[in-house]
């Protein structure tokens, strides 16, 4: 039977099927590409807020003779009075923004007023004159973290983003 005769130029069902199998196909190998590509993104972009935020630090530092801001670790918490460090550091900030990670789908930036998490026990002290400082150097002692690995799986490299004393942001080696 010739379909032209009868008036159907139509697909049948199993080109169509087929057709949607292919499609389906290509976007199982494409999406795993794609939800790399925007991790890969949010980490760069994580970094250079974490950058922003080291120059703030560094401005804070030169008001207050180098002495780390006494701030809370998670202020929701509500463990003692220490301020936020997004209270602390809001002056030497261009925005709030600056202090959320677009990779935390976990709302801590609402939480907390920041991405990133402040090691505490530099708070009221020069950076040098720290443990984690004379044990490590300035260039591998964290000031902030992201809360969670935000941009990977837990101990994979590149899973979060830190910034150093000494102004760099990258992983913990």
């Amino acid at each position: 039977m010739d379909r032209k005769r009868f008036g159907r130029e139509g697909f049948t069902l199993v080109e169509l099927l087929v057709v949607m199998g292919i499609i389906a196909l290509l976007a199982g190998l494409v999406l795993p590409a794609l939800l790399h590509a925007k991790r890969v993104a949010y980490r760069a972009s994580c970094a250079s807020n974490l950058r922003g935020v080291g120059f703030a630090f560094r401005m804070y530092l030169q008001e207050h003779n180098d002495i780390m801001p006494v701030a809370a670790s998670m202020p929701s918490l509500q463990l003692n009075d220490d301020p936020r460090i997004a209270d602390v550091l809001s002056s030497y900030l261009e925005s709030e923004k600056g202090l959320r990670c677009p990779g935390d789908d976990q709302g801590y930036f609402e939480a907390e007023g920041s991405s990133y998490q402040y090691v505490t026990i530099l708070g009221g002290q020069r950076v040098e004159r720290t443990f984690l400082s004379r044990k490590w150097g300035e260039e591998r002692t964290p000031v902030m973290f992201d809360y969670e690995p935000f941009h990977g799986d837990p101990g994979e490299p590149g899973a979060a983003n830190y910034l150093f004393a000494d102004g760099h942001v990258g992983d913990l080696e």
